[in-house]
């Protein structure tokens, strides 16, 4: 007779048995028996149990440390952070040890969005340089970061490899560069296409770096980001695999049109902005076409030099006008160089040049000087000249 180690186990334990004339049944329900029969399993069973309860304590020795481990992974997982969730939460982690909370905020209440999704797979497959602005320069601001502003903070390359763009350096005591480095943000007026967008349609972020030829820390350096009005300041850094995050002073926020530039203060002389030049635009209707035509390179008179602006016909003004500004080739200002001429709306031709740490554009006898360059408004690049392009 074969009987199971637990049936042994229990007879053992409970020799009681219900007797019904000759049979005797099993108080754990087994098939009956006679009583002579128990009787024998009984004996057998005490005879048994030494070696059945040695098998199953070894057993359970084998098997409690496998039961303990597994327990305190299930603990572990509980409280000690994963380490195989990828790139993202290791960079919202960084972004917060920098006390940038309200940019890592934004990128996790974005990231499963299309939008979100695309931006945090350009994060973790590239070269990138991260305008982030530091918590308190939001101020009484709104806190919910529009995505593209991420996108437009965002710029392809590292900053200290010049990133993918022409940068301009000038020598001295003192070395300054000056860097158009391109977004990650398509501007809204360039074309749209299925194959892989070009670098160009990409909006841009002037950025100037000076630094002390007698210093080579980091830290010594000022990195500006020029905005339309004043600038953001990089006030500290931090990198993170491809990534290297500059925490700004100061809040961007996206490009505006070239007609909202022309009203503000862009040069310390004209606080009232460039108004005889944005004001001829909408007289003879070329306001809509400079604000909205892509990639266009614009050259705006300051005030002063535009005061007989008023007593030209229409058609000489337009003919006039269009000597300022061309589409389909953004000339930033360390493009001069490189460039060197383009045709103007009117047909004329325009020439860049670089002399003496200045920029100029001339067209026929007419010379301007630029009086501030790399202006970035939504759909290319303005510059301030002194005094108008006659093109005579």
């Amino acid at each position: 007779m074969r009987l199971h180690a637990t049936t042994l186990i229990y007879l053992a334990f409970h020799p009681t048995y219900v007797k019904r004339g000759d049979w005797v049944f099993s108080v754990a329900g087994h098939h009956p028996s006679s009583y002579k029969t128990a009787r024998s399993v009984y004996d057998f069973s005490q005879r048994a149990l030494p070696l059945v309860l040695s098998s199953a304590m070894k057993f359970i020795s084998q098997l409690l440390p496998a039961l303990v481990a597994v327990s305190g992974l299930a603990q572990a997982s509980a409280v000690v952070p994963r380490t195989d969730d990828g790139f993202f939460p290791e960079f919202v982690d960084a972004l917060n040890k920098h006390n940038l909370t309200i940019l890592a905020d934004n990128y996790q209440r974005i990231a499963d969005t299309p939008a979100g999704k695309s931006i945090v797979d350009t994060l973790e497959n590239n070269e990138l340089t991260i305008l982030a602005t530091k918590d308190c320069a939001f101020e009484n601001k709104d806190t919910n970061i529009d995505p593209r502003v991420i996108q437009y903070n965002t710029l392809w390359g590292s900053i200290d490899k010049g990133f993918k763009t022409t940068t301009h350096t000038r020598r001295g005591a003192d070395t300054q560069s000056r860097s158009v480095a391109q977004s990650t943000f398509k501007r809204s007026s360039a074309p749209n296409r299925k194959r892989q967008d070009q670098a160009g349609n990409f909006q841009s972020q002037v950025i100037d770096k000076l630094t002390s030829n007698r210093r080579k820390r980091w830290n010594d350096e000022t990195i500006l980001v020029d905005l339309p009005v004043g600038t953001a300041k990089v006030v500290d850094r931090f990198s993170l695999k491809n990534i290297i995050v500059l925490i700004i002073d100061t809040a961007l926020s996206l490009p505006g049109k070239v007609s909202d530039l022309l009203c503000k203060p862009l040069i310390k002389s004209a606080p009232n902005g460039l108004t005889k030049f944005g004001e001829a635009l909408k007289k003879v209707g070329l306001s809509d076409l400079v604000d909205t035509k892509d990639a266009i390179t614009i050259f705006a008179p300051i005030d002063e030099s535009l005061d007989k602006i008023d007593e030209l016909s229409d058609d000489n003004l337009a003919s006039l006008l269009k000597n300022h500004f061309f589409f389909g080739q953004i000339v930033y200002s360390p493009l001069f160089l490189k460039v060197c001429k383009a045709t103007a709306q009117s047909g004329k031709e325009l020439e860049f040049l670089y002399e003496n740490s200045i920029h100029y554009v001339s067209c026929g006898k007419s010379r301007a000087m630029v009086l501030r360059s790399d202006v970035i408004p939504s759909n290319g690049v303005l510059h301030v000249i002194d005094r108008p392009l006659k093109c005579d």
